[in-house]
């Protein structure tokens, strides 16, 4: 990995749609304080009474069963998702904040952390009051918590008049805090709920994560604080939750035949990330010799002048356009957002087809498995891993990892939109690997 890039400028002008995004989301969240402030005063209204019924009450009911999703809140949750990624790129353009792929790589364990949070709710192990907190939309608050809290330490430390030594120290004690703090919060959840497991796994998980940050100095040449900040704490909060499945592990062994779907769902997409890499690190190598990145306009630039421009007018388009393709390839931003999707289309597919009983709880999704077994129905395939339907989801899956790519690789992003960028290829990052490694773990567990 590179070392740190120069932040965007901060003062950069809003968009409109920026403006627009960040106006619409307090909407929503004001309807929804509006719901709840309602209720509590015992006012009967419709407001109130459609949050309980699309909203509450489904996540209710997942932290004890699996109800989960409908039609309302599957469509109310993608069009927040949308306004969130929107308002977040100006709020973190204004905060400085680094918008270089780093920073998605500074925020992959909170997918880990998320995801064995879930897997560990799935099997039970949280007491009464954390376990609601667990399921989605909750578990995306907390995991946004940590990570707002471990950044606002960061850029503590980065605006801190101390030299680069003091930093650092002051950097570890700070995540190995809260590293601490979140072994005591989930810890005792667990070991309240959970009285008849051993639980030293998590123990050693929690050493080991404090370890790894008073040994984290060489990852300094890597993020920078705010990025660093956001990885230990994210690792550390990720080797707890797996302590925790340790112990349920150790408890209850999962069964011989429920081990090959983890090494195919993490072995293949893992495949796709190293030949993706391989084949445009050098590409990326020659561009940023030249302080150049794929898809990233030069700076006062819009998209209609860049096209619009011949080579000999804008001498860095005859250096960009040819390593382009694979200099896509090789961005963590892409090729992790690519590894998701197909990540989530074989979990799915395996789980269903290859494990009788288990099922799709996704609104959008189940509908594209009912058309697989419609085409089943009139083609007359009953192939075992096909007569369930799921292998259309799977392509479809496979179909929107290959469109990733072609996004990125067609769109040109100015200066100013570069969080933008991020914040996209983050979001299909996560709605493809988190539930991709949940569905896998699940599995592996009998869970």
């Amino acid at each position: 990995m590179s070392t740190r890039r120069p932040v965007n400028n901060p003062l950069d002008e809003a968009h409109p749609y920026e403006k627009w995004a960040i106006n619409a989301l307090i909407g929503v969240f004001l309807l929804i304080f509006l719901g709840l402030g309602l209720e509590w005063a015992g006012v009967e209204n419709f407001l109130s009474d459609s949050l309980n019924e699309y909203f509450i009450d489904p996540i209710k009911g997942e932290s004890t069963g699996d109800s989960g999703y409908n039609t309302v809140n599957t469509m109310t949750y993608a069009i927040v998702l949308g306004l969130f990624v929107v308002a977040l790129s100006s709020w973190l353009r204004a905060l400085g904040i680094d918008p270089s792929d780093t920073s998605v790589l500074a925020l992959l364990p909170f997918i880990t952390w998320a995801v064995f949070g879930e897997v560990a709710e799935d099997a039970e192990m949280f007491g009464a009051g954390l376990a609601p907190y667990f399921v989605s939309p909750g578990i995306h608050f907390q995991a946004a918590f940590w990570v707002v809290l471990a950044g606002a330490a960061g850029l503590s430390i980065d605006r801190a008049e101390r030299d680069g030594a003091s930093q650092s120290k002051d950097l570890e004690t700070l995540a190995s805090g809260l590293i601490l703090i979140q072994f005591v919060v989930y810890a005792s959840s667990i070991s309240g709920k959970a009285s008849d497991l051993s639980l030293w796994p998590m123990l050693l998980a929690v050493i080991a994560a404090v370890a790894f940050v008073l040994r984290s100095g060489e990852l300094s040449g890597v993020f920078s604080n705010v990025q660093r900040m956001v990885y230990l704490t994210g690792v550390g909060g990720s080797l707890i939750f797996f302590g925790a499945l340790s112990s349920f592990t150790i408890d209850s062994p999962p069964e011989a035949d429920r081990i090959w779907p983890l090494v195919v769902v993490i072995g293949v997409p893992a495949a796709v990330c190293y030949w993706m890499y391989s084949q445009g690190r050098g590409a990326v190598a020659e561009l940023s010799e030249q302080g150049l990145v794929a898809g990233i306009l030069p700076h006062g630039m819009t998209d209609d002048e860049y096209r619009n421009s011949s080579v000999e007018e804008l001498p860095e388009k005859g250096i960009i356009e040819p390593l382009r393709s694979r200099a896509i390839m090789a961005q963590p931003v892409v090729f992790l957002a690519v590894a998701g999707q197909i990540m989530d289309g074989l979990a799915t597919w395996i789980g269903i087809d290859g494990f009788p009983g288990l099922g799709e709880k996704h609104v959008a999704s189940q509908r594209v498995i009912d058309a697989g077994l419609w085409v089943n129905e009139k083609l007359g395939i009953e192939h075992g891993m096909l007569d369930e339907g799921v292998w259309l989801f799977a392509l479809v899956k496979f179909a929107l990892a290959g469109l990733i790519y072609y996004v990125f690789y067609s769109l040109n992003f100015e200066r100013r939109e570069q969080h933008l960028r991020l914040l996209i290829g983050l979001a299909m990052l996560v709605v493809g690997m988190a539930p991709g490694l949940r569905d896998v773990g699940r599995l592996t567990l009998g869970v």
